[in-house]
């Protein structure tokens, strides 16, 4: 069942890069293009729709920090579960920027930003070695930072884009050592984990 879990751990976080990255519409970043068998790996609700009596085990996660990790884990000390923890180690991740140099001049920053949000990029300030920049996207593939680059210059407005690294994880995880019974599938199933990435799991248990 590990490529299950590692194909589930790309999905995540190509889902937590899209929702903090600063994407635009036309891409996303890709971290894996492996299918998943959408019936082995569910979300619990969905197990639970689809009325499956096979035995299942349940993981919950990923947690991006210690302290839902450990919230997490008083929940299911209430509920009365046992359970272990896993984590998956920090990875780097190669992306590609686009990024404007802050002009000097105030006007000439709102009548930048002014242009950008009439053609709907979004875009946000931020300082890198004593320097202030606009960043207008994040990129997998430098391809797509090279035609975004183009589409802005054909508004007038001058691009670059670099090479970045990003630290993901560690992203820890918390297992259900035993198939819940009815009442903490309920308690699980209205629990608050505190992570924007974090859910209930559920995978056919090994024989």
């Amino acid at each position: 069942m590990k490529w299950i879990f590692f194909s589930l751990v790309l999905i995540n976080l190509s889902l937590y890069l899209w929702t903090t990255g600063h994407p635009q519409d036309q891409q996303q970043l890709q971290l894996g293009e492996e299918e998943i068998n959408t019936r082995t790996m569910m979300l619990l609700s969905e197990r639970d729709a689809l009325g499956d009596s096979q035995n299942i085990c349940m993981r919950i996660g990923p947690f991006l920090t210690q302290s839902t990790f450990a919230d997490a884990s008083r929940q299911l000390e209430e509920i009365g579960l046992s359970y272990s923890k896993t984590a998956v180690s920090a990875r780097k991740l190669k992306t590609y920027r686009a990024l404007i140099a802050v002009p000097n001049e105030s006007t000439t920053l709102d009548r930048l930003r002014q242009k950008l949000d009439e053609i709907s990029v979004d875009h946000y300030k931020f300082e890198d070695s004593g320097s202030e920049y606009l960043s207008v996207g994040l990129f997998s593939q430098p391809g797509d930072a090279r035609n975004f680059v183009g589409r802005l210059k054909e508004h007038n407005i001058v691009v670059n884009y670099r090479p970045e690294l990003r630290t993901l994880g560690p992203l820890r995880w918390i297992e259900v050592d035993t198939v819940p019974d009815q009442y903490a599938r309920d308690e699980l199933g209205k629990a608050t984990w505190g992570d924007a990435m974090a859910s209930v799991l559920t995978f056919p248990c090994a024989a």
